[in-house]
């Protein structure tokens, strides 16, 4: 069962293809050789003269920077050689007329090549926790190129491709992190491969791999909802109970956990069990006017075996439950009728109270009496008023006590109620009218706004007045005028005062006195009063 073949060699007589200018070596500087620059021209002859000869070259490294045409054998760059990082290559080059071909080769030797840029710190592998914090760098890489100065750019990709998110890769300082708002999840995927390139627009080196391995980590229990929604109605410590159905998970799969409400928020007022997560009042829990809130948020905490905790929240809505009667003050109350009261008068309101919330205390009263007299001239209304349906005068004897028995019943559901009496006495009234006598009003002068006003104004008019007055006072004083063309300087005057005064001299000539003339009745008046003894 030996396979075989028929290998068929057909000899040509005299016929024989030769190089005439290889094996040979060309150097040539990398940096400055451009695409399509010439590089050698191959010569190769047929003994026979066969007609034409082809061309073909291999490379060894293999490199896509050279071609040869094939009908002339010139070989030529088919790039820059700034891309090529090979400083010698092997070119085999192979010649053929049809029906036989030779094979040689042509070193080509690159100097001033360009350096191929290189991770110093690649390929490596990194473990990382899966609660590493979002934002958290990684993995630091460094670069190294030769050529000083050389600019550096670089790629990423990350395996599986539907994990890129996970990663951020920044071009500047080279490191991998975490992407912001980004999490591991070991459960999910535990490694991956990120693969780096690097290049100087000339030559790139990659992509080399960083894998990341993810560590299993205890993980924070959650649950199914962020709201739970529980309606209790106000009973005593530990009588009712409401189960919300927490559902509790956790990524690392079965857990054990407990259940507490977080401090705060009147979370002292409930309970929660533990294991079940069932919620009742821890204290009596009331409502009514206020007493306690009627709608809380409450924080429930699970914590697994390791501490680590998770939150949700539970609104707990209280409702009112029918729980205070309608009560009176009093057992007993009294109420006065005289002859001269008009029918349809409210004579009273008997008023009791209700602890309870809402409807449940709001409530109606009704009254009765055993006496058939008594419904027949007085009524208790809906409003707990008593009321004068007629007038007694001549049916009733002065001093007749009507005794009614008032319930006041609640708008809850069940009812609840509450009773009293109320004495309405007939009594007679002295007089036909009332003189309603109005309490004195004492008037009080600075809780009036417009007369503090107007003593305020007064005030600063008055002050005014007195410095005016004090100022020509002054004046008149120092200066003996009022008032005068020029001011009155103060200080000058005061100088003035101390100094002695010196006065002004007058030279007076009296003039020489006159007898005066008396008129004739005058004299006679005189005369008769000394003559006359008796007027003496």
């Amino acid at each position: 069962n030996t396979p075989t073949a028929v290998l068929s060699v057909d000899i040509l007589d005299g016929d024989k293809i030769t190089f005439t200018n290889i094996p040979a070596t060309t150097t040539h500087a990398a940096l400055t050789t451009l695409v399509n620059s010439a590089i050698f021209d191959v010569d190769a002859t047929d003994l026979l003269g066969h007609t034409p000869l082809t061309y073909t070259i291999t490379s060894i490294p293999a490199t896509t920077s050279f071609q040869i045409d094939g009908t002339t054998g010139a070989i030529t760059t088919a790039r820059d050689l700034k891309f090529e990082t090979n400083s010698a290559i092997d070119l085999y080059v192979t010649v053929s007329d049809g029906s036989i071909a030779v094979t040689e080769k042509l070193r080509v030797q690159l100097t001033d090549l360009n350096n191929v840029p290189t991770f110093t710190n690649l390929p490596a592998t990194i473990s990382q926790n899966e609660d590493t914090a979002s934002g958290t760098v990684l993995y630091t890489l460094t670069s190294f190129d030769a050529d000083a100065g050389a600019t550096l750019s670089y790629t990423m990709t990350v395996n599986p491709p539907a994990y890129s998110g996970l990663f951020t890769f920044a071009t500047n300082t080279l490191q991998l992190s975490l992407t912001a708002g980004q999490t591991f999840d070991y459960e999910t995927r535990s490694s991956f491969t990120v693969s780096f390139t690097v290049t100087d627009t000339m030559a790139t080196t990659g992509p080399i791999d960083l894998t990341v391995n993810i560590n299993n980590i205890n993980e924070a229990c959650y649950f199914d909802k962020t709201y739970y929604y529980v309606t209790l109605a106000e009973a005593t410590a530990g009588s009712v109970t409401y189960n919300p159905n927490f559902l509790v998970r956790d990524y690392d799969g079965a857990a054990t956990y407990t259940l507490s409400f977080a401090a705060g928020n009147n979370s002292n007022r409930f309970s929660i069990d533990a294991n079940s997560g069932i919620i009742s009042f821890a204290v009596d829990y009331n409502i009514d006017n206020g007493a306690m809130p009627s709608s809380v948020i409450l924080t429930v905490v699970c914590t697994d075996t390791t501490s680590k905790t998770g939150t949700s929240k539970v609104e707990v809505t209280i409702t009112d439950v029918n729980d205070n009667a309608p009560s009176f003050a009093q057992s007993t109350y009294s109420i006065t009728v005289d002859q001269y009261d008009a029918p349809g008068s409210l004579m009273g309101t008997i008023s009791p109270t209700d602890a309870d919330s809402g409807v449940n205390g709001e409530f109606s009263c009704s009254g009765s009496s055993t006496a058939s007299s008594a419904t027949t001239y007085y009524s208790i209304g809906a409003d707990c008023g008593v009321y004068l349906l007629s007038s007694p005068s001549g049916n009733l004897d002065y001093g007749t006590i009507s005794r009614f028995t008032i319930t006041a019943v609640d708008k809850g559901s069940p009812s609840l109620t509450g009773t009293t009496y109320v004495d309405i006495i007939y009594k007679e009234a002295t007089t036909t009218t009332t003189t309603t006598t109005a309490a004195p009003s004492t008037y009080n002068f600075w809780d009036d706004s417009g007369a503090v006003a107007a003593f305020s104004i007064a005030m600063v008019l008055g002050t005014i007045l007195l410095a005016a007055l004090l100022y020509y006072l002054l004046r008149c004083c120092f200066t003996g005028m009022c008032c005068g063309p020029e001011p009155c300087d103060f200080m000058e005057c005061c100088r003035s005062y101390e100094r002695p005064r010196r006065l002004q001299r007058r030279l007076v000539t009296p003039e020489k006195s006159k007898r005066p003339r008396r008129d004739d009745f005058d004299y006679w008046r005189e005369d008769d009063f000394k003559d006359n003894n008796q007027y003496m």
